[in-house]
């Protein structure tokens, strides 16, 4: 499946009979908006239940995304609750894209067949480090590396486009009118 796949599937997705409980509180969200504060989060993700993986399934998910986008000084894949957008997004793929869901089932597996699931957390580091390494060497291979592009890419696509992601991380203020552009801080920017 293509970046472009992926897109158009989740703007379907969210076009669905399944999307109502998403998007009403999104909506209702945008009538109370004020302009000086970021709206609030359009779902309450902590209590969402999975509906396409299994509770056990979700975790794993959740433990892999973790790894991928950590909390550290900035909130992190857990914190913007990736692993139910992920559910959601592959739950609501049924009808467009049943496809998706054999591809996520096919990683889901694969995750449970490295035993991902016993693993401690430093042998859960060292599987996702493995089966990414093919990202970086591309003279090596791992039989999980397709495991590891899919979650990436969706993990890296829940997250920026989450609120936690968009605003609390990378600063996002929306449509803004600047009467400056204050120059780039950074010690490494400052070479021409």
């Amino acid at each position: 499946m293509t970046r472009r796949d992926a897109n158009w599937l989740i703007a379907r997705a969210m076009t669905t009979a399944a999307a109502a409980p998403f998007l009403t509180p999104w909506l209702a969200a945008g009538e109370s908006h004020r302009h000086d504060a970021a709206p609030a989060d359009p779902h309450d993700w902590s209590n969402y239940r999975p509906k396409f993986f299994s509770a056990e399934e979700h975790e794993w998910l959740d433990e892999f995304t973790a790894i991928l986008i950590p909390t550290d000084e900035t909130p992190g894949a857990r914190d913007a609750h990736v692993a139910s957008f992920i559910d959601f997004v592959v739950n609501a793929a049924a009808e467009f894209a049943p496809e998706m869901q054999g591809q996520w089932r096919d990683a889901l597996n694969w995750l449970r067949s490295a035993g991902f699931a016993a693993a401690s957390v430093e042998q859960r580091l060292a599987l996702v480090t493995a089966a990414g390494a093919p990202e970086f060497d591309h003279t090596a291979t791992h039989p999980g590396f397709a495991t590891y592009q899919l979650i990436k890419e969706m993990t890296v696509r829940a997250f920026y486009t989450s609120r936690v992601g968009l605003v609390d991380v990378l600063q996002y203020q929306g449509i803004a009118y600047l009467t400056e552009f204050p120059a780039c801080t950074h010690p490494e920017h400052q070479r021409v």
